[in-house]
Parts: structure tokens; sequence; C-alpha cells
């Protein structure tokens, strides 16, 4: 039986891990070289690619205008390309492009080699334990996890 004290050391443990793995990837992070909300913009898009520049503004909860602006930025740094729908022509699409692709994947990556490298120091026990508790969980989170995506892809 959970008790609160278990939720507890749960959420530490997983506040822990979450600190030590933005300690190693800061250097991936700040290679970005983004404002906050060029990241926001970036994440929505990578999230539900090609996706419109109306349901970016309306992801983050801002106007179209500063929208657009946000992804025009992004396509001056090369990491989003910018094009009409074939399906509406007045309605305008990002998608990552290459480099926003691989800048992105750099920050996934680099954490999921560190987490990588913390399993395997664990005996077979202690991963098996981790593999239950992790598998559970998830099964938990995939409403949460599969929700905000689809709804962007529908807009």
């Amino acid at each position: 039986m959970d008790t609160p004290d278990q939720s507890s050391a749960i959420l530490s443990a997983y506040i822990a891990i979450f600190r030590a793995l933005q300690g190693a990837t800061l250097a991936d992070w700040l290679d970005l070289d983004c404002s906050l909300a060029q990241l926001k913009a970036l994440f929505v898009i990578a999230r539900a690619e090609p996706v419109a520049i109306g349901r970016v503004a309306e992801t983050l909860q801002i106007g179209l205008p500063t929208a657009s602006h946000l992804v025009d930025r992004l396509v001056q740094d090369g990491l989003v390309v910018r094009v009409s729908d074939p399906a509406d022509r007045r309605r305008a699409l990002a998608s990552l492009t290459a480099e926003g692709a691989q800048r992105g994947a750099r920050v996934r990556e680099g954490s999921a080699v560190r987490l990588h490298s913390w399993i395997d120091q664990l005996d077979d026990e202690q991963r098996a334990a981790l593999a239950c508790g992790l598998q559970a969980l998830a099964r938990v989170a995939q409403p949460d996890l599969s929700g905000p995506a689809e709804a962007q892809r529908e807009g």
C-alpha cells in the first residue's frame, strides 16, 4: 500500500534525477540559443509537425501575429521551415528543419545516454524493479501523453 512517505520518496528521487539530467545536458540546451518563447514554439512544432501557425498561437495562448513572428525567427535561425498548407493555401504550416530536429535530438539523446549509463550501474533486481514501476507509471500517464499531440494535429 502506498503511503505519503513512499510518494514523497518517489517524487524526491524523480526531482534528483531530473536535476542531474539538466546539469548533464546544459551545454546542449544553451546551444539552442533561443528565447523562452521561441523554445516553447519549437517544442509545439516538434510535438505535432507539421503544425499550423494558428495552432502554435492557440497552444501557447498568444496572438496569431506573435506566433507568426516566433516562427519567422525560428525560420531565420534555420530551425524551422514554413510552407503553405496544400489543403488551404491561406494557412501556413511549420515543420522542423534537419538542423532543428538535430538540435532537439541532441538534447533528448544526451539525456538518454546519461540515463542509460546510470541504469547500467544497477544490478539485475534493481533494473527489474525500476522497469516494473516505470512501465506502470507510463500506463497511467499514457492518456496525458497522447492527448495534446492529437489535439494539435487536428488543427
